[in-house]
């Protein structure tokens, strides 16, 4: 533990026993709920109204502040957060120390198309990573981890985990390519890998020496067949990481269920079809106040408890995002909607060979469908159920087929089912 910083360290143990605590304490569905309506009715009270955004709202009951976006956060960022700290200003750290006083400033990699901005404090960035940790990695404690950390993009919240003694934590940034990271990755010799599913296979697929512990997915949809090859090679559960720029929100156990961070953040839920889309309300936050803002992510929640016996909501899956659900002209010009699970699992089924693709949406009647020249006498079968799909649902749009190769992304995220024209309605 040299050099690590006596706060960091503190507050990072102290977020670890009091998650590690709780899930002890709170064994049924109940006592969590009524323990979780008790810390928000508190949040609500004395925390919220620190912000200007809330000030005058005078309330505490969740259901009487407004549904928020990453629209109306970006277009009021000051309102937000408790020190008043501008977009402007927090963009114009973000090129250089990332810092703001004693507050770290993050973004998102921007995938839907506008970056959204986080600002915490560094005793929240440590209090993230305990809670994170005991979730996580509860035997960290006695195991010394090297955590190999892969996403686009980095993040003072990962600075915390060297800065708190108790991890050897080196990110590599997808940023600078995806193929220049593998032996570097390698050479760090990690027992925790954290990735995204393609940089995850790409490890798999890689002759490299590697034999982690622990293996996270995250910041993707994990497609079934992906984690299959994965698990395959590693001879491990892939366990998913459910974050966003707007916080922590779910961690599978070690049964390979993703759990919601109930302990955390307070879930609302908005039907679409037989998948739910939530609104998140964190209320451990301390800077920046996220109440009932809506995410962009579409899941399916589990009817049935999972068999580790916690009462956080189990996930069955995180089916994509809203935004890519097709919405096609159907017949009466009526719009079809389809979900991008759905769709992935169309073509998928359409052959056991099939496990890399890319349908896109490019206009209101038309879709693309790629796959790679390998798997040229796959696309009669993944074109045919793509149409019976549409058929299906009383849509007809034009497939355009195209056989190309499909390089995994060298700075961004990966997603095989995309809308890129406007929604219709």
């Amino acid at each position: 533990m040299n050099g690590a910083s006596p706060m960091a360290l503190a507050l990072t143990l102290s977020a670890f026993w009091r998650t590690t605590a709780r899930a002890k304490q709170l064994r049924t569905r109940g006592q969590l709920l009524k323990w979780q309506s008790a810390r928000l009715e508190r949040f609500l009270k004395n925390t919220a109204p620190k912000v200007a955004a809330f000030s005058n709202l005078g309330s505490h009951r969740l259901t009487d502040y407004p549904v928020m976006d990453k629209d109306a956060l970006m277009s009021g960022f000051d309102r937000y957060n408790v020190p008043g700290i501008s977009a402007e200003a927090s963009w114009q750290a973000l090129e250089t120390s990332g810092r703001i006083g004693r507050y770290s400033v993050g973004a998102s990699t921007g995938t839907s198309g506008n970056r959204g901005l986080y600002l915490v404090s560094d005793s929240e960035r440590y209090l993230w990573l305990g809670t994170l940790l005991a979730k996580a990695l509860p035997d960290m404690l006695s195991a010394r981890c090297r955590v190999a950390v892969m996403l686009p993009r980095s993040s003072r919240l990962y600075d915390a985990a060297n800065e708190s003694g108790r991890l050897a934590l080196k990110f590599f940034d997808l940023a600078d390519g995806l193929d220049a990271q593998l032996p570097a990755v390698a050479a760090f010799r990690p027992n925790v890998l954290v990735a995204p599913p393609h940089a995850l296979l790409a490890l798999a697929r890689a002759d490299l020496a590697l034999a982690p512990l622990h293996v996270f997915s995250g910041a993707e949809v994990l497609d079934p067949a992906d984690r299959q090859e994965i698990e395959s090679r590693f001879g491990l559960v892939v366990r998913e990481i459910y974050m966003a720029t707007e916080g922590l929100f779910g961690v599978a156990c070690t049964q390979g269920t993703l759990h919601l961070c109930e302990d955390c953040v307070a879930f609302e839920w908005e039907p679409s079809r037989d998948l739910s889309a939530p609104l998140v309300t964190d209320f451990t936050r301390r800077t920046q106040m996220m109440i009932r803002y809506r995410m962009n992510d579409l899941l399916k929640l589990s009817e049935s408890p999972c068999p580790c016996g916690s009462p956080l909501q189990a996930v069955t899956a995180i089916a994509g995002r809203q935004d890519d659900t097709f919405e096609l002209v159907g017949e009466h010009s009526r719009v079809v909607r389809l979900t991008p699970d759905v769709i992935r699992n169309t073509v998928v089924s359409a052959s056991r060979l099939i496990t890399d693709f890319r349908v896109v949406q490019t206009a209101p009647d038309a879709v693309a469908l790629t796959l790679p020249p390998q798997l040229a006498a796959e696309v009669p079968a993944a074109e045919r159920a793509l149409q019976d799909l549409f058929a299906r649902h009383g849509a007809r749009p034009r497939i355009d087929v195209l056989t190309a190769p499909l390089r995994p992304p060298q700075g961004g995220k990966l997603r095989r089912v995309i809308r890129s024209t406007g929604a219709l309605s």
